[in-house]
């Protein structure tokens, strides 16, 4: 008999529907994340997958998220870590916290650093996916609509974008490493984020691709008459929206 904590996430039933939501799962197992990714889909959410604490907060400082899953045993830092960090800065994302560990001391410690639900492996995915849908309907905060820079304004609803009255064609991946960028709010973006953030997380590109689509994003820009710094490289690390063109 397979192991429900690790086999396939297969579910049932069919759970009453909220608006398409994006979720970020924080799990190191890839099978469980394939099989929570492959459920959650299929409720019409947009799912983003990330395996340590760390890349679990970058993440959430660049993109904005409608709840998370996250585990407790992570690599690096720990997932307890990673909702206190969360709660410390005022980022009060819906978070349930999906673990082995089934201790009370350890249930009441989720809760008291802020996790609004704790469920323990193995679970019934059907359960897990009807408190998603609570949790959602609960927070019922919508996204911020646009995002802007200076003369730039992205669309998140309809993924369109213009530079001042003139209008932005993008691809979808384009939208994506855009979004992140101005999420970030001049915050540096490392590589590893970008690729995150615009590539399913089943797909593998190198950051050269990170590198071939900003350069492409910059070549728009510009024949729009955009300054061609307002997406910055910040050598070593990654980039950012250039400060001095906020305003």
């Amino acid at each position: 008999m397979a192991d429900p904590m690790t086999a396939e996430v297969q579910p049932k039933t069919t759970v009453p529907e909220t608006s398409c939501a994006r979720l970020l799962i924080v799990e190191d197992d890839s099978s469980l994340t394939a099989g929570l990714t492959r459920a959650l889909t299929l409720d019409g959410h947009e799912v983003a997958c990330v395996a340590n604490g760390e890349l679990a907060l970058e993440r959430l400082q660049a993109t904005a998220f409608d709840l998370m899953v996250l585990d407790i045993g992570l690599p690096g830092i720990d997932g307890f870590e990673v909702l206190r960090r969360l709660r410390a800065i005022g980022q009060r994302i819906p978070v349930l916290i999906l673990t082995a560990r089934d201790a009370i001391g350890d249930r009441v410690h989720g809760l008291d650093l802020g996790a609004d639900d704790y469920m323990v492996k193995p679970f019934d995915p059907d359960v897990l996916r009807a408190r998603v849908q609570a949790l959602l309907r609960r927070a019922d905060r919508p996204l911020t609509p646009s995002l802007h820079w200076g003369a730039l304004a992205l669309d998140r609803d309809g993924h369109g974008a213009r530079y001042g009255e003139q209008p932005l064609l993008l691809t979808g991946t384009e939208h994506r490493l855009l979004e992140a960028l101005l999420q970030a709010r001049g915050s540096t973006c490392s590589k590893a984020l970008l690729l995150q953030a615009a590539w399913n997380w089943a797909e593998s590109p190198g950051s050269d691709s990170v590198r071939t689509h900003i350069k492409n994003l910059r070549a728009k820009l510009a024949a729009l008459g955009a300054p061609l710094d307002l997406v910055e490289t910040v050598y070593g690390v990654g980039f950012r929206m250039n400060p001095d063109h906020a305003a």
